[in-house]
């Protein structure tokens, strides 16, 4: 199963819509403008199917919960040379260029879901998701979410409201901002 996320959304919005190849909108997720580290799913019909919310805040460990159980949870890692995360409970293994949105998850040796980027129609740039099973659909799409809107690289510009508060003093000024 193929879904697609514009990139635009991803960076700016606060409503994403994500498609499939013949335009159908299959999800739509949302972030909370009080809460930034929220992000919740909703299929067609508007009902809320799953979120990604901080859990710890000290520890940097964020829960995937849908139906109000929570399935997953993702231990935030430093974003220096960010190359592989691991999603407990479920076990899965993410691996590849994750700041390019270039990556793929696995279990065992099973893939779930390769993320890639890509160019949609009118030329606008986005997200390609390729996830194996159907029924893996709505926690791969949170998890994509997630990583592309929360995982970036140092000099990059942070995000104030999320209250990340990186405290590095390392100066990252070999990185070039890439441009779509």
């Amino acid at each position: 199963m193929k879904l697609f996320i514009r990139k635009a959304d991803l960076m700016d919005g606060n409503v994403l819509v994500i498609a499939n190849q013949n335009k159908e909108t299959i999800f739509i997720a949302s972030r909370d403008k009080e809460n930034p580290l929220l992000i919740q799913l909703f299929n067609r019909l508007n009902t809320k199917i799953g979120e990604i919310k901080l859990k710890n805040n000290f520890l940097k460990i964020y829960s995937i919960e849908f139906d109000g159980e929570e399935v997953a949870t993702i231990n935030a890692v430093p974003v220096i040379d960010m190359k592989y995360v691991h999603i407990g409970k479920i076990n899965w293994n993410i691996t590849g260029n994750i700041i390019m949105s270039n990556y793929h998850i696995t279990k065992g040796s099973r893939e779930i879901m390769q993320v890639s980027p890509t160019i949609l129609s009118l030329g606008h740039p986005g997200l390609e998701l390729n996830i194996s099973e159907i029924d893996h659909a709505p926690i791969c799409t949170l998890i994509a979410i997630f990583l592309d809107k929360y995982v970036r690289i140092p000099n990059f510009k942070l995000d104030k409201s999320l209250g990340l508060n990186f405290k590095s003093k390392i100066k990252f000024s070999n990185f070039k901002k890439l441009e779509h």
